[in-house]
């Protein structure tokens, strides 16, 4: 991957863009390191907020876009969306949000330039790629302030709206309920503010203690995690529930291994009971 966080002009974001199509027969892949290029130095060298962030506090993002269809300058294909975010006082990143798009479709001419203008849909990839740029915005601004990314998710949910009945935009598009329409749906919807803090709460209260204090650390994220289990009827099927735990799931293995053995039995039933999904995964806290 070619990376450009290193320019003078560079914004806000630090994005790592990769554009791949193994099942795509092509003569010549030169197209897709030219997108993948252009798509990175669109994010890193845009101006994406009125926010001065130093260069240590740039967010970093992973867009991995897998082409699966061609046809002419159409393509089609899946979208990987990652962020991470530094955990105070400690060299390791926490994934605070990953989500996989299965409904992409633009189209590009090899060495077009990719313009973007705020509430008009100038090209179909750019304002993809500027969706998700707002999300990550938002979901980082989340995880450092109690509810700090809502102008970012109602940017986000703008752009829906501007993209109406355009492939992968509508609440039909996807996998069920996994799709840039609930998505931008449930983060601006007032009835999951809890998951939003959430974020805030896991991060801040959990992950940025754990240099200092571990088992402090660890105990705020257990009242955390208990404190969603009472609401868990309202949020059972949530996307942003699912996102959280198929996110943090590994995060949460490493966390409950350092806890005594009854609170690793404990938390590996509690967790098996709240993400049945990954229950299988969780049992490695015992191990």
């Amino acid at each position: 991957t070619v990376l450009f966080s290193g320019m003078s002009q560079a914004q806000e974001i630090k994005s790592t863009v990769q554009v791949v199509a193994p099942r795509v027969q092509m003569t010549d892949k030169q197209v897709l390191i030219t997108l993948q290029t252009a798509a990175q130095q669109f994010i890193n060298t845009r101006k994406w907020t009125d926010e001065n962030i130093a260069l240590q506090e740039k967010i970093d993002i992973s867009l991995f876009i897998e082409i699966t269809a061609i046809n002419n300058n159409d393509f089609k294909g899946t979208l990987q969306f990652q962020v991470i975010r530094p955990v105070f006082n400690s060299t390791y990143k926490s994934t605070v949000f990953q989500f996989n798009d299965e409904d992409v479709s633009f189209s590009y001419r090899e060495f077009e330039n990719l313009d973007y203008q705020e509430n008009m849909n100038m090209n179909d990839f750019t304002t993809l790629l500027a969706y998700y740029v707002n999300l990550a915005i938002g979901l980082d601004f989340d995880s450092f302030g109690e509810l700090g990314g809502s102008p970012y998710f109602a940017k986000a949910q703008s752009i829906v709206a501007m993209m109406t009945n355009k492939p992968g935009w509508n609440q039909a598009d996807g996998k069920g309920i996994r799709n840039r329409f609930y998505l931008a749906e449930n983060l601006n919807n007032p009835r999951f503010k809890e998951l939003r803090l959430l974020n805030y709460n896991y991060h801040r209260r959990g992950m940025d203690l754990f240099s200092e204090n571990p088992e402090q650390a660890r105990k705020n994220i257990t009242e955390i995690l208990k404190s969603l289990k009472e609401s868990q009827a309202l949020f059972q099927n949530s996307l942003l529930q699912k996102t959280f735990f198929s996110t943090k799931w590994p995060e949460l293995v490493e966390i409950y291994k350092g806890a005594t053995v009854p609170e690793k039995t404990a938390m590996a039933k509690f967790l098996s009971d709240m993400d049945p999904t990954n229950s299988q995964r969780y049992e490695k806290i015992k191990a």
